[in-house]
């Protein structure tokens, strides 16, 4: 593969060659997260930063959620036992949390779950068989909730 012209141009510049090396370093580490960790997670986590003194070699991962960087935490030693396996010279792996800094938000994407017509049928049974209360409240909230959308889709055709 051909260099392009800003990438040539950019190795043509020698006071940007730092740069350029700690960028390709972060993603050599960064891919090495993404193979590590599973996908949902690894989804929702990416490198920022890699701090290079000379008594600690910090990775800085950045999680999407608070969920997220919860469980990076937990899996952090064993991330930097992989790290070095590969051949990373990584001497500890913090997290910070910034939501929203996943592709496309994932953390606020949150797909409508729909009951099948079966399980429709039975809530609805039991909902006619419940005295008043609170149960049978909250159980005909969830069944309009449920039929709401498919009574409106049906009206529109």
């Amino acid at each position: 593969m051909q260099p392009s012209k800003v990438g040539s141009l950019l190795a043509s510049e020698t006071s940007l060659q730092p740069v350029i090396e700690k960028a390709r370093l972060i993603n050599a580490l960064s891919k090495l997260c993404f193979d590590f960790l599973p996908p949902g997670l690894a989804r929702l986590v990416r490198a920022i930063t890699f701090n290079s003194r000379l008594t600690d070699r910090q990775l800085v991962l950045l999680a999407a959620s608070p969920a997220a960087a919860a469980k990076l935490k937990l899996l952090s030693e064993a991330l930097l036992t992989y790290l070095l396996q590969h051949g990373a010279q990584v001497n500890s792996v913090s997290v910070r949390v910034q939501p929203g800094a996943g592709p496309d938000n994932v953390t606020a994407a949150r797909q409508s779950r729909r009951l099948s017509r079966t399980a429709l049928n039975s809530l609805q049974a039991l909902h006619r068989q419940l005295p008043d209360s609170p149960a049978r409240t909250a159980l005909k909230n969830l069944l309009d909730h449920q039929l709401a959308p498919a009574k409106a889709g049906a009206e529109k055709n």
